[in-house]
């Protein structure tokens, strides 16, 4: 078992406002792992610019993490690692390979297809160019497959994306969903998403970032 001093090892290179830092920060508080956060400046010439930082993210992308010798830089990585390092129960990456292959599936829908969303969004606050065409129509359509498998969830009796318990797989999607009224994408077409947003709401150790709304 890991020490409390082992984990404090854990260093997050870090943007408040950034749905993929969010979450990681997010599993880090469901897991209750304590790390040191270093807020990493994304203004053109700075922080993620700089050479040191790019020694560690070639791509001058963030997150980051670093525990011990291992480096990653991309969230959905991030998040399998610090499953399988942290989390011996197997609460958010399970063990057994039908639920863990479905869980998987959907980190790769919120590394491919969910994407369009996030450039929505952040072509909506800050003009930041889009590899989409329409990324907003192309996020419409992303949300409209989460609803559908949120309906046939609930008629399987489920209440996550993966089986009855939330995964990686919702810690994933949930920051772009939370986060969908910033590019004028609104809950109201997407009620089962709404449903499931209050849940992970409800889970314990569940923290916030700004722009997230109460999912009332």
């Amino acid at each position: 078992m890991r020490t409390r001093e082992a984990a404090m090892a854990l260093v997050l290179y870090n943007h408040d406002l950034l749905a993929d830092a969010y979450k990681v920060r997010l599993l880090l508080s469901l897991l209750g792992l304590p790390y040191e956060s270093r807020t990493v400046a994304m203004l053109p010439g700075a922080g993620a610019d700089a050479p040191a930082f790019r020694a560690l993210s070639p791509a001058g992308t963030v997150p980051v993490l670093i525990d011990g010798d291992t480096v990653l830089t991309r969230p959905e990585a991030i998040l399998i690692h610090l499953a399988e390092r942290h989390d011996p129960a197997g609460r958010f990456l399970p063990g057994d390979g039908g639920a863990r292959a479905a869980v998987l599936d959907w980190l790769f829908f919120a590394a491919g297809d969910l994407r369009a969303a996030e450039a929505a969004r952040l072509k909506s606050l800050f003009g930041a160019a889009s590899a989409f065409a329409d990324p907003y129509a192309t996020a419409r359509t992303a949300f409209r497959l989460l609803e559908g498998h949120l309906v046939r969830q609930t008629l399987r009796g489920a209440r996550f994306f993966v089986g009855d318990q939330a995964t990686l797989a919702d810690l994933a999607i949930f920051p772009t969903v939370a986060l969908a009224a910033d590019f004028g994408l609104g809950m109201e077409e997407f009620p089962r998403l709404l449903t499931w947003s209050r849940r992970l709401h409800a889970l314990p150790g569940f923290i916030t970032m700004s722009g997230v709304r109460e999912m009332v």
